[in-house]
């Protein structure tokens, strides 16, 4: 929608009326220069590089001199925390002269920032502040870069399967299939028990008896709805990627019968 702030004499009104229809979005307000955000709400994707969001105020009327407002923090109305998943360098705004726009910064912290997010609502404040848009919702999102597709080298250590205590730690090479999206697939996620391993000759087993889709999710492993041929497949214990080797630990367990491991993927 278009927005447009007129500026009339208080001898045409002298009282603030707003309008709405279906193409424009107008402010009419009588007491001179206003000020408020070109936008009230925005996102921020917090990657490993920690960016910023660039946050714009308008007014009406340019002047021969900077003015300057204050941003107030709405710590009630607020979910994210200072110096957990933002920063905030400074705690004023400055429109230049000669100008009608300023903006600020808001910086994100990686390490802190919430996958599922959190919200930031600040407000300004200051002589000429109009009684509308005068208060901004920042979204704070950790987004990660997940790029785990390739050859790697799988030892599996076996907690239970139907012939221990042989066949109790093997070593592969195994390839992870980037989907998109932070998805992967494994095909024969037992890391050989069921492909070439003693499942094979006594029960049939093959490559795609165990197919295995995961999530990373910011070094974070995980996967819902994946089953061996006798039951679910779930998670058990520690399911990561190092983010300094790329070495990814992954734990599973077999509902149907018990089977389970633990499977290093180390990158070759």
């Amino acid at each position: 929608m278009k927005k447009t702030i007129l500026i009339l004499s208080a001898v045409v009104l002298s009282s603030f009326m707003f309008s709405c229809d279906e193409d424009d979005d107008r402010h009419v307000y009588d007491e001179g220069t206003v000020t408020y955000f070109t936008e009230t709400v925005g996102s921020l994707f917090v990657t490993s590089d920690n960016p910023s969001a660039s946050i714009e105020v308008v007014t009406t009327t340019t002047s021969s001199a900077a003015r300057t407002y204050n941003i107030e923090i709405d710590n009630d109305a607020s979910t994210a925390q200072s110096g957990v998943d933002y920063t905030l360098p400074a705690t004023t705004v400055t429109i230049p002269a000669g100008s009608y726009f300023g903006s600020f910064d808001v910086n994100g912290i990686f390490d802190g920032a919430l996958e599922e997010g959190s919200t930031l609502v600040m407000r300004l404040t200051g002589p000429g502040i109009g009684g509308f848009d005068n208060e901004f919702s920042l979204n704070i999102f950790k987004l990660c870069e997940s790029d785990l597709g390739g050859t790697y080298s799988v030892t599996t250590t076996y907690g239970f399967h139907d012939f221990l205590p042989t066949f109790d730690v093997n070593t592969m090479e195994m390839e992870v299939e980037a989907q998109g999206g932070g998805s992967y697939f494994v095909q024969d996620f037992s890391g050989g028990l069921y492909n070439g391993g003693p499942y094979t000759d006594a029960y049939g087993t093959g490559a795609t008896s165990m197919d295995v889709i995961f999530q990373d999710i910011c070094g974070n492993i995980s996967w819902t709805g994946q089953a061996d041929p006798w039951g679910d497949i779930l998670m058990n214990g520690t399911n990561e990627v190092d983010a300094d080797t790329g070495v990814i630990t992954i734990n599973w367990l077999c509902t149907g019968y018990g089977e389970n491991g633990e499977s290093i993927y180390t990158p070759l």
